[in-house]
């Protein structure tokens, strides 16, 4: 009988959750489910300067949003209990104790400034930087001289010579030459546990078949090696995903744009959409690229997931948003872009409620255009405004065909039933009068109605208008 799949996802309530750090979430979710495994939710909050329960609650959140449930975690519980590692001190403490024993650990007085000297001499000899071992050479009557005198110390992993090869599920085979891996911190000065020491004992506690993560952890990942061998665990099985890059090719980040998952909820993206953009990005379904969650789940397969990183595209993401807005009812959408529009003081509830008919015929002129609810207030402003405002150009240009308005003004103005035929029949009489057609005929009178440059067709939008 195979063992069951257990994957986690493990994010840090320092802040709002990264693009990234979804998309992580995501595949791990879709492998679990591809699987039929366990997809666990722990929360790394041992930063005690950054980690707040607000940050906490607010991912969990997010995560419910998104609709990726979770098997295992907070609020939900499960046989590994607890899934805070503030809360998991003890376990840390009864493991390393294990590594004491042993004698894989030794106290490093080292200062950084004396750290930082070695790290400089290093590279000056073309070295990769690592620590020298210094402190391993200390006599027991020594450390207890450092102690007395008050200096601070960290806990160090002795590290074993000889290379580290481990098989990555995205990568295949990589290797860790020896002379690229000093001994590593196990427990800060202030004796909390790092990072790498409590991933293992929580990932190997709690029965983490594979882990499935970025690929900036990939540096971390000879270290965990080592202390699933020191502590007598099995290893997971590794799968180092690419990182998400932005139009320059860079690691996507705030100088790209949006990268919370926060500011993309408030613009109104739907979360299946949003998911939907996510997966493809670094991972290419062979029966296309709209996929809701369940059928992504079903295709899922890491052996498909890319090496290099994907771009971050926002049009896309745009594109994307459109695919899944127009599958909507019209009620549906006219009622959750309402909120965008009274926040933006065009159209209230009270108007709404009067009003409702005539609201979805604007949304439906537009819906085309939008990728996610807030863009409603800038396809839409035109129908709620007396006054336009216009670039400088604009405003020219309609200077420069004051005869061809007034003679639009005119044609309206005799029309009995507004409506889209007659309102075209009295523009195609202007521009036959004037001697003007084509962009020269429909453009300015576009200005004029919308104050923008491109839209739905006049032809849509007039009747919603009114006369002019």
């Amino acid at each position: 009988m195979s063992e069951t799949v257990r994957v986690r996802f493990a994010p840090s309530p320092t802040g709002d959750l990264h693009l990234g750090n979804v998309r992580t979430a995501l595949y791990n979710w879709l492998y679990a489910r591809h699987m039929k495994g366990v997809f666990i939710l722990r929360v790394e909050d041992t930063d005690k300067e950054r980690s707040t329960p607000e940050h906490c609650e607010n991912l969990m959140d997010i995560m419910t949003w998104l609709g990726l449930k979770w098997d295992e975690g907070p609020r939900v519980g499960g046989p590994h209990e607890p899934y805070l590692q503030s809360q998991r001190t003890e376990l840390y403490e009864y493991h390393l104790g294990r590594l004491k024993e042993k004698g894989l650990v030794y106290p490093c007085h080292c200062t950084e400034e004396e750290l930082d000297l070695e790290r400089k001499r290093q590279m000056g000899r073309g070295h990769m930087p690592k620590y020298g071992g210094k402190c391993k050479k200390l006599t027991p009557d020594e450390v207890k001289k450092l102690d007395a005198d008050g200096k601070t110390s960290v806990l160090r992993f002795a590290v074993p010579p000889g290379e580290i090869v481990m098989q990555d599920e995205v990568r295949g085979e990589v290797t860790f030459p020896d002379d690229q891996l000093g001994d590593f911190v196990l427990t800060r000065s202030d004796k909390s546990p790092t990072y790498n020491f409590t991933v293992v004992v929580d990932d190997a506690l709690m029965k983490v078949t594979h882990v499935i993560r970025g690929e900036d952890h990939l540096s971390n990942t000879p270290k965990q090696i080592l202390l699933y061998e020191a502590l007598g665990f099995t290893p997971p099985k590794w799968a180092h995903l690419s990182i998400i890059k932005g139009p320059d090719g860079q690691k996507l980040s705030k100088r790209h744009g949006e990268t919370s998952v926060e500011s993309y909820k408030a613009k109104g993206y739907l979360p299946d959409s949003f998911l939907n953009y996510l997966a493809l990005l670094g991972w290419a379904p062979k029966s296309g690229e709209i996929l809701s969650l369940d059928q992504m789940a079903a295709e899922f397969d890491l052996t498909h997931v890319g090496k290099s990183g994907a771009i971050f595209d926002p049009v896309k993401l745009h594109w994307m948003g459109s695919q899944y807005l127009v599958k909507m009812s019209l009620d549906d959408l006219t009622r959750a872009v309402l909120p965008y529009l009274a926040d933006a003081q065009l159209f209230s509830r009270e108007q709404a409620r009067a009003r409702f008919d005539w609201l979805k015929q604007v949304v439906d002129v537009v819906r085309t255009s939008m990728g996610c609810f807030s863009d409603i207030t800038k396809e839409t402003f035109y129908f709620f405004s007396d006054e336009l405002h216009f670039e400088s150009a604009q405003s020219e240009e309609m200077k420069a065909q004051k005869p061809l308005m007034e003679a639009f003004h005119k044609a309206f103005s005799g029309i009995s039933e507004f409506n889209g035929d007659n309102f075209l029949q009295a523009v195609r009489e202007v521009g036959k009068t004037a001697g003007v057609k084509g962009k020269a005929l429909y453009h300015p009178l576009r200005l004029a109605l919308t104050a923008r440059e491109d839209g739905p067709e006049l032809v849509k939008i007039a009747p919603l208008l009114g006369k002019t």
